[in-house]
């Protein structure tokens, strides 16, 4: 079993390692886990298909990368952690702030990604 530093760990290494995000998933990610943020509302279910989004931005947004800007911190159960990301050509730079529940198994259930402003 993950503990949710460990899979917030793989999430992010997911999100910055685009030739293995299909294997850091594998292993942090349930098989129904549920991604949503402001461009994907209804979210995308699933490891694959968060791969193919992840994959999907770092192609069009070169170079791009994220990073924590807080400590994940647990309440209640769930994940807080803030970011930044940056990527493009011009670059332009994003922040925002995840919520991340898990399953039993300490695998991501979901994630709910709010951006907060460039």
């Amino acid at each position: 079993m993950l503990t949710s530093d460990e899979a917030y760990e793989l999430y992010e290494r997911a999100w910055n390692e685009p030739e293995q995000t299909a294997m850091h998933l594998a292993r942090c990610w349930a098989e129904d886990g549920v991604y949503s943020d402001d461009d994907v509302p209804d979210g995308v279910i699933g490891p694959a298909a968060l791969t193919s989004l992840i994959v999907g931005t770092h192609k069009a947004l070169s170079g791009f990368r994220v990073w924590r800007t807080s400590e994940p911190r647990l309440l209640a159960g769930r994940l807080c952690v803030t970011w930044a990301s940056e990527g493009g050509d011009p670059s332009e730079t994003q922040a925002g702030a995840d919520v991340i529940e898990f399953a039993a198994d300490g695998r991501i259930a979901r994630v709910t990604d709010v951006y907060l402003g460039t």
